[in-house]
């Protein structure tokens, strides 16, 4: 009989799992287990990694924790879901690089309710079915789950190539999702006006300052200080705020919009549809698109803001005539980092 889930947490860096380790002639459930330490690598908004694991038997489910749930950054579970989505990706990808095929059936048992309310029910349920030989494209994507880290700074300005942008649509068409690529001087200086608006609209409710402020302190003794310009895990290293009070101005050295405009490449990740399925499918799009991008030396931040307000969200639309974005994504180079800093201890629940 199954036991209620227990937390389990990592005693070392969490970026510092090694395929090396992998159990290959342990249980399917030892393998699942195992796999998780890539799981946990996604991104989250707020670094508030919003998901817990259950293993079940030889199954693994995926379920969203409400409790870190943020209801003034995300007042619809969107960003939560996308996160979730995201932590999906790399345990696929990961079985896979691992030589087992993953089964994955979305939103199992679920009918029309809202998974982020009511009952407890899984996200994803995740089974093995047999072996696999991983493609030369997926292997490519494993190895850029521990290099890929969120960048706050400016970005070097030289142009992102076409070919690396046809190829970062194509992986989140793959996916079922579609990103938009917004390059000219007059589309950024729209985006940051959007974001800039959005921002200062969430800055002035008191709750928003009280919920953003609870996940700063929550990742304060996590996150050591760190120099100016290098990558960050903290609360401000996922979907980050690039205005407000909250972020350390010397990370960048400049204003926030001029962050934005000297973006060389700024893209919008969207769905076909703005349900529960489509927010998760998103996340692996998310995911499958950043670590593309960290493959060929291209890094990554996030922008949660302006799709968590419904009228910038609109905003967002009309600058690509297409409806439901779901997140945008600053894309550029930047100088080799220093090395990282440790997040919150990678986090996910395990029950017998």
């Amino acid at each position: 009989m199954d036991t209620a889930p227990t937390p389990f947490r990592f005693d070392a860096d969490a970026w510092s799992v090694d395929e090396k380790d992998f159990p290959a002639e342990g249980s399917n459930a030892d393998r699942l287990h195992f796999c998780l330490n890539y799981a946990v690598l996604a991104p989250s908004c707020f670094n508030t990694q919003p998901w817990f694991f259950r293993l079940t038997g030889a199954a693994l489910e995926l379920f969203a924790d409400r409790s870190r749930r943020l209801p003034m950054a995300d007042p619809d579970g969107r960003a939560l879901m996308i996160a979730c989505g995201a932590a999906l990706f790399n345990l696929r990808c990961a079985l896979r690089y691992l030589g087992l095929q993953p089964k994955i059936t979305l939103l199992p048992w679920l009918n029309d309710g809202d998974p982020l309310s009511g009952s407890e029910v899984p996200l994803a349920r995740i089974e093995l079915d047999g072996t696999c030989t991983c493609p030369a494209a997926e292997r490519v994507l494993f190895q850029a789950i521990r290099r890929r880290r969120t960048y706050l700074g400016a970005f070097d300005p030289a142009p992102i190539s076409q070919n690396l942008i046809d190829a970062l649509q194509d992986q989140a068409r793959h996916e079922g999702a579609w990103l938009g690529m917004l390059e000219d001087a007059e589309a950024k200086a729209d985006v940051s006006r959007i974001v800039a608006t959005a921002d200062r609209i969430q800055l002035t409710q008191r709750k928003y300052r009280a919920e953003l402020a609870k996940w700063v302190r929550r990742a304060a003794h996590l996150v050591p200080p760190m120099p100016p310009g290098v990558l960050q895990l903290g609360p401000h290293g996922e979907f980050a705020l690039p205005f407000g009070a909250f972020l350390d101005p010397d990370l960048s050295g400049q204003a926030g919009t001029d962050l934005i405009e000297s973006t060389p490449l700024i893209g919008v990740l969207g769905a076909d549809g703005d349900s529960p399925i489509d927010w998760l499918r998103s996340g692996q799009a998310l995911q499958r698109t950043v670590l593309w991008a960290r493959a060929a030396g291209v890094w990554a931040s996030f922008l949660n803001q302006p799709i968590a307000l419904p009228e910038s969200r609109i905003q967002v639309a009309h600058l690509l005539d297409r409806n439901h974005p779901m997140l945008l994504i600053r894309f550029g180079r930047v100088p080799p980092p220093a090395p990282s800093r440790a997040l919150r201890s990678a986090r996910y629940v395990i029950g017998n």
